[in-house]
């Protein structure tokens, strides 16, 4: 995200107490990280409302700035920013303002407005078994498998493959440890025998080639430099991969690591897997969250049937 600029000096400050206290109570990993410039990005906004002091901050403040939000272009791509991200920056306010009360420098939150209405959540794409399969089959290193193998295979997170370690991937336990995931916890994802072997190979006759002399990492995907591979940068990857099929009804899904995720989630109730497994599988806190994909699975058999 890019940092806008702020002038003010009593709003860097804030700024900065803010963004250290983020990373002091955990926010510190995926769309966690981005709360303090979310924060900056409201500095921004009501500085050139020539407002000079937080107290001053009112709800209609708030108001408008969602407002700005619902129309400012994305500086990623084209349109606008998505309904999540602007939900993603109203939360950042909610626990600013709590901060600055925690803190005794406003007296009251102006964020602590009625949940605003946002469009209906959009519904991730999935991929059938047989794209699976095609997906797998185009892969040009062991690195491209390791990769599908962990989104797909093991139903891990964007954030839980970029922060992985070696020591994470036990083989001979045929498990793989997330420390701190999502809302910090901590769980252990089986691996199958496929898995397995793609992960080894990984392991033993790619990894190493990305080490220099003098240079080590405890990270299991690097990058060129020998420096852990990013999130977006592994994504990346998946969509080159995608394009490579040359299948045009996978491209049209806009297919992400996330969307792998749930393709075995599905496929795992396809296969009859009880919700409770999926649950932990996944690494959800709430079964009502593993329910959504269930809830997929009878839509989908009742059009097949609809089909005969």
């Amino acid at each position: 995200m890019k940092l806008l600029p702020v002038y003010n000096r009593r709003f860097k400050i804030l700024h900065k107490e803010f963004e250290l206290y983020a990373k002091t109570v955990g926010y510190n990993r995926g769309k966690d990280s981005h709360y303090p410039d979310c924060v900056n990005e409201f500095l921004f906004f009501i500085e050139n409302r020539n407002i000079k002091n937080i107290c001053d901050v009112t709800a209609s403040e708030i108001i408008a700035y969602k407002i700005y939000l619902s129309e400012r272009p994305n500086q990623l791509r084209s349109g606008g920013i998505s309904d999540s991200w602007i939900k993603t920056h109203l939360f950042s306010l909610r626990l600013f303002f709590d901060y600055l009360i925690d803190t005794n420098q406003v007296e009251y939150s102006p964020a602590h407005l009625p949940k605003f209405s946002l469009k209906k959540y959009k519904e991730r794409n999935i991929l059938t078994n047989e794209e699976i399969k095609q997906l797998y089959s185009i892969c040009e290193s062991r690195e491209d498998r390791a990769i599908l193998s962990l989104a797909y295979g093991c139903g891990l997170r964007r954030s839980e493959m970029q922060n992985l370690n070696l020591a994470d991937v036990n083989l001979n336990r045929e498990i793989i440890i997330i420390r701190d995931g999502k809302n910090h916890k901590n769980r252990t994802v089986p691996m199958s025998v496929g898995v397995i072997k793609d992960i080894r190979e990984y392991i033993i006759y790619e990894r190493m080639n990305y080490f220099t002399k003098g240079i080590s990492s405890n990270a299991f995907f690097l990058n060129k430099r020998c420096v852990r591979k990013n999130g977006e940068n592994i994504n990346l990857r998946l969509k080159q991969m995608i394009i490579k099929t040359r299948n045009p009804v996978m491209a049209s899904k806009e297919i992400t690591l996330h969307c792998l995720r749930h393709s075995i989630a599905t496929h795992l109730f396809d296969n009859g897997a009880p919700i409770e497994y999926v649950k932990q599988f996944l690494g959800h806190s709430d079964i009502d969250t593993a329910m959504v994909y269930s809830k997929r699975r009878k839509q989908h058999m009742k059009i097949l049937n609809q089909l005969r």
